[in-house]
């Protein structure tokens, strides 16, 4: 696929160059074209998509794939084409305005002229879409999905501004905790009365607003009742997925789908074991799920599926399933990741760019634990990628391995933090 759009990158040249990068960030080949055909003079617009007519039957649109395009772009500051990628993700799917409105991801777009526009239509859609249903039951469920989603949406804020587990951050989810405790006992009641809610009942946009509050409350009980509503078509099996496998760690299982990951105390972002892990591709692909690398790499976590005899992931990739103490990292940082990332210096390039992220990096701990090889795996620019190399140069382990031992761990830079203006 990479041959066609090669031959693509020629006829478009540099505008070409920023659509194809969302190729990689969830958008479809079918949907860079869309864009270009908008952008380019006729004649380059159709010599691109002659190149690309491969790739596009091998990669068709969705429009999820057109959301996350469009979070890409707006996150470039591409305002004109993420806007043009969003409103078709609106008119190909069901995302609710305050969902849009509320994707930190958009930041970029909410000062231009099309934003309101784009947002009322999508409002109006989900008002067009839902008329027909049970309203009171409709907007039960509307208010379940926002307490559902709330809390977790500002831990994910206080994270982006300071880091991983951030006292705001675990603030948030002691709220949510409680409030998660009180929508089961919501859902198991909506479900006495009704059985599952699903899209036949209450339409695409809450069709799936119970099984999240299952999710964040997961109980294999609620299995059954669940594949039942993914067999007649009122869940997604993409969805259904995500139980499965929480449930399965949750009992230190093996998880299925490659679903569930965490970041640790220390930074790191970890997934757990997956089973038949060279084949999990193709399972993710029988109920329409991404490839696993493309999931795994919104959340910030570089991997590769493993081939039969040999897996690239460094093993700290993979949380234990298992005891702490039977399965503990020979490497462990001394002092606390607080103290490490105290020792960033904000780069003054990141101030002038607004820059946010965190950069992955990977590096071989000596048996005296001093970080060698320090390579970065996933950067953000702007002097933070050489920054975090040379902070976690610095830095000390303890190595009770005896070898050189391969980890990553990742560092956050937070425009806010660094300016104060997220106060």
């Amino acid at each position: 696929m990479h041959h066609y759009f090669s031959q693509a990158l020629v006829a478009l040249g540099l505008t070409w160059g920023s659509l194809a990068g969302y190729l990689t960030q969830g958008q479809s080949a079918n949907g860079v074209l869309e864009v270009a055909s908008q952008q380019l003079p006729e004649p380059e617009h159709v010599a691109a998509s002659a190149a690309c007519q491969p790739a596009l039957r091998q990669q068709p649109s969705t429009a999820r794939s057109y959301y996350q395009a469009a979070q890409a772009a707006a996150q470039k500051q591409e305002t004109k084409i993420a806007l043009q990628l969003l409103e078709k993700a609106v008119s190909m799917g069901f995302f609710r305005a305050q969902e849009i409105q509320t994707d930190a991801a958009f930041a970029s777009l909410t000062g231009q002229r099309d934003w309101k526009k784009l947002l009322l239509s999508a409002q109006r859609k989900q008002q067009q879409h839902e008329a027909g249903f049970n309203q009171p039951l409709v907007a039960l469920l509307e208010k379940m999905h926002y307490q559902d989603q709330h809390y977790r949406q500002v831990a994910e804020e206080a994270d982006r501004k300071s880091g991983p587990n951030s006292p705001a951050a675990r603030l948030a989810m002691q709220q949510q905790d409680a409030l998660d405790l009180r929508l089961i006992r919501q859902a198991d009641s909506l479900i006495a009365r009704h059985g599952y809610p699903g899209k036949a009942m209450v339409g695409e946009y809450q069709k799936e607003v119970v099984f999240f509050v299952i999710q964040h409350n997961p109980d294999e009980k609620y299995l059954p009742l669940l594949t039942a509503a993914a067999d007649r078509g009122d869940l997604s099996w993409s969805a259904l997925a995500l139980l499965i496998d929480r449930v399965r760690t949750e009992k230190g299982a093996k998880q299925v789908y490659g679903s569930q990951h965490r970041v640790s105390p220390e930074g790191r972002k970890q997934v757990f074991p997956i089973e038949d892990e060279p084949n999990v591709n193709r399972r993710r692909a029988a109920i329409g799920m991404m490839p696993l690398e493309q999931y795994l790499q919104q959340y910030g976590i570089i991997y590769q599926v493993p081939g039969p005899t040999h897996n690239p992931n460094p093993p700290e990739l993979y949380l234990s399933t298992q005891g702490a103490e039977e399965h503990k990292s020979p490497v462990e940082l001394i002092g606390s990741y607080e103290e490490l990332t105290a020792r960033i210096n904000y780069p003054a390039q990141a101030r002038k760019d607004k820059v946010s992220g965190s950069v992955v990096l990977q590096m071989v701990i000596s048996p005296k634990g001093i970080p060698q090889n320090v390579l970065v795996v996933k950067g953000i620019g702007s002097g933070c990628d050489e920054e975090a190399q040379r902070v976690m140069r610095t830095a000390r382990f303890t190595n009770t391995a005896g070898e050189d031992h391969e980890i990553r761990m990742s560092l956050p830079f937070s425009y806010e933090k660094a300016t104060g203006s997220g106060k």
